[in-house]
């Protein structure tokens, strides 16, 4: 039996491309790349490697960049296949030893596959819409522009991602705000409630998620409890299940932000609230929170209340599923 371990290394010449493409019938998910050369100035230096999201067509959306710190301290989860996968720049002076490190994460044959990264090209200020089909959940695990924005080495994707219902949106990730791009990404959508990705360069753009197909749940129900809503001024958001069931929120967005960018953090106050009495977790003036994994647990006792501190009014989100039905 073959492994299932595909991690490998390669001599690399400057300017070529490693390319990491499964064969037909498998999906593959890479966890880590490197280098024998590395560029910037310790403690930010970087595999010199520009690593990006390629179809053979268009792109590569770059995921990480030489020299720029985003991404590169995380461990990544992205799902490939032969139709959309990784391509490797070595953008040096010289041939470098690059390395990938990867499995197979499953063996499709002739189904239908489960990877859904993808790339699309976007004019400035248009929009790419991942939504499943009906049935289907979708986990985004990572985002990607060809065009870049802030100044080495911190330098971000010139794109806001935002969750979005057809109607409202709330944004998660913006190309000018650190807040949230150095983390991993644990986006689930459903077809009510999907991700808006908005080219904000001034130029046309390859923009790219990578992700994979959460659950396929047919005509039952979806698990993904992923919700945007307005908030008028001043007032608040309660996110409590209803009784009997327990929720994992991932992820807040909202559509007014507070800060000078990049440090810039969505326009809200954060708390667990019991119905009589709450506790403040993160502020819209404080990094606490906000910038790295997010993981809450709430049940219909003790719930999420966010209030709008912009004082306008705004549209929310959260990123979450269902975890467990007791009743």
């Amino acid at each position: 039996m073959a492994s299932y371990i595909m991690t490998n290394i390669f001599n690399v010449l400057a300017g070529a491309n490693l390319d990491i493409q499964p064969a037909a019938g498998f999906e593959w998910e890479v966890l880590q790349v490197g280098s024998s050369v590395w560029a910037g100035l310790p403690p930010n230096a970087t595999p010199d490697l520009d690593v990006g999201v390629f179809n053979g067509v268009i792109g590569p959306a770059w995921l990480l960049q030489s020299g720029d710190t985003r991404g590169w301290s995380k461990t990544h989860h992205w799902h490939i296949n032969i139709a959309n996968y990784i391509r490797i720049n070595n953008p040096g002076l010289g041939a470098a030893n690059v390395s990938f490190v990867a499995k197979v994460a499953r063996a499709y044959g002739t189904n239908p596959t489960y990877a859904r990264t993808q790339l699309a090209t976007v004019l400035t200020g248009a929009n790419m819409d991942i939504q499943p089909a009906a049935g289907f959940e979708y986990k985004i695990t990572d985002v990607a522009s060809s065009l870049w924005i802030g100044g080495a080495p911190n330098n971000l994707p010139d794109v806001t991602v935002q969750i979005f219902n057809g109607t409202l949106a709330a944004a998660m990730l913006r190309g000018a705000d650190v807040r949230g791009w150095n983390k991993n990404l644990e986006i689930l959508i459903n077809n009510v409630d999907y991700l808006r990705l908005t080219n904000t360069n001034a130029a046309t753009a390859v923009l790219a998620v990578t992700g994979v197909v959460a659950r396929a749940f047919g005509t039952g129900a979806s698990v993904v409890v992923t919700d945007v809503q307005a908030i008028g001024a001043g007032l608040n958001w309660d996110v409590q299940p209803p009784a009997g069931q327990e929720w994992r929120i991932t992820g807040i967005g909202c559509s007014r932000w507070l800060g000078v960018s990049p440090a810039a953090l969505p326009e809200l106050t954060v708390s667990v609230w019991n119905g009589t009495i709450g506790s403040v977790v993160m502020t819209s003036t404080d990094t606490k929170g906000w910038l790295d994994e997010m993981e809450f647990v709430v049940d219909n006792g003790d719930y999420l209340r966010l209030n709008d501190v912009s004082g306008l009014g705004c549209n929310a989100c959260i990123v979450g599923a269902l975890t467990r039905q007791f009743q």
